[in-house]
């Protein structure tokens, strides 16, 4: 979070959870998040999936990378981009 600019203090003020909640997370204390949680806190962080927590820096992260530009394509650009995915990648499709 201090790569955002931000701590658990301030996301958790800005989506109304107590910051305890996020701090014994992020410490280790506890070892997951309710999905409620995670719906408050991901979009706050720039991420849309729980497993872009899980990259050593989200920020250089690849792949929450492609998923933050994917959200803001118009969605009629969204087949040709689609198109030239999977011609560039035939084997993954």
């Amino acid at each position: 979070m201090a790569a955002l600019g931000t701590n658990a203090t301030r996301v958790c003020r800005e989506v109304g959870l107590s910051p305890n909640t996020l701090s014994q997370f992020t410490n280790g204390k506890t070892g997951w998040l309710s999905e409620k949680t995670l719906s408050k806190i991901l979009p706050v962080l720039g991420l849309t999936l729980p497993t872009d927590l899980d990259a050593d820096n989200i920020l250089d992260d690849p792949r929450a990378a492609i998923r933050r530009h994917l959200e803001v394509i118009p969605e009629e650009d969204l087949p040709n981009l689609l198109r030239e995915l999977q011609a560039r990648f035939p084997e993954k499709t």
